[in-house]
């Protein structure tokens, strides 16, 4: 193998993980710029993790696929792209461009497998394959030359990461997909299946799906509960359960209008750079490559601490500039953290996400919390989009914060009480008024 690994990105996958988990960024003409934003500190990271690989970063294309002739309700119960999050596609798309990195987008197949063909195609020619991603699909393609790297969790993945972190192989991945179904992309699985159980029959039986159909009477001895009247469920459904292996499975022979030969190392286009980074009113960035600087990499990782240079970018170039810190707290140890950092504050502040400004019937997505001006962390725990991450419990969640909500030193709007009254009726006369 040679020494450095051919490194496909995962751009729609980081697109809409971007928009979801980043705080919303506009230019002052009103241009959404926060997705950009960060795919673009995600692909910093990757070129000076990997400075001397050749790199693409590919994309969904428009219009159908495949797998829509194999299942016409494929993914069809998606919503559409949002307005703000669409408006966004074009530009990044020029800045990759502007990075010097290929950009793929090949119609009549979906980007994990234009990545899955290029990933196989690098094994074959002597290359590992590194797969810059989110999403939990790509494991399947994991093997001892393809590895798996999140740079938002700041996690890789080989054969073994994925053994410890879904209980299966990379070899029954896509077993598993098929009988748990995905409900993103509506893939229909097996009616009743659960993650749990699909892991249970799949450890259970040592094998995937056709070794579950070969000995159906095995499944009822299996030990986890509904093994004995599992196998009229599955046999009832073989049919679709079938289908969802067809529909989870990532294509690697796909004819491809590029190859190996076609990606290359990031050379970036200075001058690009410079006027995307003035479109975009990226005056950090902008600011550090007039300088003839690196234009930075702000670090991503999810649940870690952020150097927010968004905060430059409503600020001139030249201004002394104070860093926020933002949090995004998705661990029950930086959770606790942060209740011993409230527990001893003179004040603090609290505010909730919901999805609606009803608060009769609001529920609650997320919790802001803030102890000081320039630092602030947020939990989420109801969020429900591509490729969400494991979320904390939100019942847990606000039990843990009930002590300090009542506590007199914390802040919250009139609507934040009134929502949470809902789960706390108790605490509605106790926090009114602050």
């Amino acid at each position: 193998m040679a020494d450095t690994p051919i490194v496909l990105v995962d751009g729609s996958s980081y697109l809409y993980r971007a928009f979801h988990a980043l705080p919303p960024l506009t230019t002052s003409k009103g241009q959404p710029t926060g997705a950009v934003k960060g795919v673009l500190n995600m692909l910093k990271r990757l070129i000076k993790d990997y400075p001397d690989s050749p790199m693409a970063v590919v994309f969904d294309a428009k219009g159908k696929t495949f797998r829509d002739e194999l299942f016409d309700q494929y993914k069809a119960h998606r919503p559409p792209m949002p307005d703000d999050l669409r408006s966004q596609v074009e530009p990044l798309h020029a800045c990759v461009r502007a990075l010097g990195l290929p950009l793929l987008c090949i119609e009549g197949v979906e980007a994990d497998d234009v990545i899955g063909t290029l990933a196989r195609q690098a094994t074959e020619a002597g290359r590992d394959a590194v797969i810059s991603t989110g999403d939990k699909d790509m494991a399947q393609l994991v093997n001892e030359h393809i590895t798996l790297v999140n740079t938002m969790k700041d996690e890789t993945l080989d054969v073994e990461g994925v053994k410890q972190k879904f209980g299966l192989p990379p070899e029954l991945i896509i077993d598993y997909l098929a009988l748990m179904g995905d409900k993103v992309d509506n893939i229909p699985g097996v009616p009743g299946v659960g993650g749990k159980t699909a892991l249970g029959l799949l450890q259970g039986m040592g094998g995937g799906l056709d070794d579950i159909y070969a000995d159906l009477e095995k499944v009822k001895t299996l030990d986890f509960r509904g093994a004995k009247t599992l196998p009229k469920k599955l046999e009832e459904h073989r049919d679709q359960a079938y289908l969802s292996y067809q529909l989870a499975t990532i294509k690697t022979d796909c004819e491809l209008p590029v190859g190996l030969d076609d990606l290359d190392i990031a050379h970036p286009d200075r001058e690009a750079l410079k006027h995307w980074y003035a479109e975009l009113e990226f005056k950090a960035w902008l600011s550090e490559l007039l300088a003839g600087k690196d234009e930075g990499v702000d670090d991503l990782r999810r649940g870690a601490e952020v150097a927010d240079n968004d905060a430059a970018d409503n600020l001139d170039p030249a201004a002394s500039v104070e860093v926020c810190k933002n949090h995004l707290i998705l661990t029950r140890e930086a959770l606790d953290d942060w209740l011993a950092r409230l527990e001893a504050a003179e004040a603090f502040c609290f505010d909730l996400e919901t999805n609606s400004l009803n608060y009769m019937v609001a529920e609650i997505v997320g919790i802001g919390l803030a102890l000081e001006p320039g630092e602030a962390a947020y939990i989420p725990v109801a969020h429900d989009y591509i490729d969400v991450p494991d979320q904390l419990d939100r019942d847990q969640v606000l039990a843990l914060l009930r002590p300090l909500w009542e506590d007199p030193r914390g802040a919250r709007s009139d609507r934040t009480s009134s929502t949470i009254s809902r789960y706390w009726p108790t605490t509605a006369s106790a926090c009114a008024g602050h």
